[in-house]
């Protein structure tokens, strides 16, 4: 069994530098490159980071876990641990697939050039909405624009979003080039100014983001898919381990050598020759004596039919004698 604990060990300590990496890049995809807040232009964007991170903390207890399971070498937290490592598992198979649906959607770069009409809808709800004013808030201070789509004119389509709440109102001030109360607000004039880029950023947000993201997360995506196929292929065999370990446990405990509820034949044959009275007799083996004991008698003599020659036998029936020594 200490293979087992050797082999598991060192599978799960490569399974918790594993879980550090996918914390960091789901961290990175969340805070740096704001990614779930683009689930509005492909879901894809807020479930691959989240996934990512639960990949990562689950496997972070579990690399710990079965280092402790397999230490203690108790079968109850070796079950636990390969009932856990099987969800994570179907986890990293998910997110392969959805990482790779994001992929080819930002290679394509089609959600970033279709005109979602939920993006203009959302816009609409900035000024009522804390949520969606603190998502495009940091979305336009962090990339430096201002509106949806296109460039130099993106900010424009805050105008669209207006008009269907009926606001009357410029951009929103985290747009200005020097962001303060009122920057950009209270400029209603803003929208007809030939020289709206020396007061705000004109760059439409998902322009922008389309040229970074198609250069940054793309390739990045890439890396990940081909680690995380890795990762669950380690995953399985730890998986596998940690079962076989169970049933190394089940077997010691036992105390058999896995052959269940089969016992092995006594030593010895169960059909010994026995001497009795000189004569040599087949033991049954069921501990009641010998079924039949041989004495020499005088040949029987077969019938024969009168009238046939002495060569024909009628029958091969054979008279039994009288002789007291047979036994049946």
């Amino acid at each position: 069994m200490e293979k087992y604990v050797g082999i598991l060990c060192l599978l799960n300590l490569v399974l918790l530098i594993s879980s550090t990496a996918c914390l960091y890049f789901g961290s990175i995809l969340v805070n740096f490159y704001l990614l779930p807040y683009l689930d509005t232009v492909n879901d894809h964007c807020a479930t691959v980071p989240y996934l990512i991170l639960a990949i990562g903390a689950i496997l972070l207890l579990l690399s710990m876990f079965g280092i402790v399971a397999a230490g203690s070498k108790s079968r109850p937290l070796l079950v636990i641990y390969a009932v856990i490592a099987s969800v994570v598992v179907i986890l990293q198979l998910a997110s392969v697939f959805v990482s790779m649906e994001l992929k080819n959607d930002m290679e394509l770069k089609t959600m970033f050039i279709t005109r979602n009409s939920e993006i203009i809808d959302e816009m609409g709800r900035y000024w009522e909405d804390d949520d969606v004013k603190y998502k495009w808030d940091t979305i336009q201070r962090d990339f430096q624009c201002c509106g949806a789509f296109t460039f130099k004119t993106g900010y424009q389509d805050w105008t669209r979003g207006q008009s269907q709440r009926n606001v009357r109102k410029g951009v929103p001030d985290s747009c200005c080039l020097e962001e303060d109360t009122g920057c950009g607000e209270n400029d209603l004039d803003i929208f007809g100014d030939k020289f709206a880029y020396e007061k705000i950023y004109v760059h439409g947000c998902l322009a922008v983001m389309k040229e970074k993201l198609t250069r940054d997360i793309v390739p990045n995506l890439l890396v990940y898919i081909g680690c995380c196929v890795l990762l669950c292929l380690i995953t399985i065999i730890s998986l596998v381990l940690a079962a076989a370990f169970v049933a190394s446990i089940s077997r010691a405990e036992g105390g058999g050598d896995g052959l269940g509820m089969y016992q092995a034949p006594h030593q010895g044959n169960r059909y010994e020759e026995t001497d009795i009275i000189g004569l040599k007799t087949l033991d049954s083996g069921l501990g009641g004596g010998s079924l039949r004991s041989v004495h020499s008698s005088p040949p029987r003599t077969p019938i024969i039919k009168p009238g046939a020659p002495t060569s024909h036998r009628a029958s091969l029936y054979v008279e039994p004698s009288n002789e007291s020594g047979t036994v049946i």
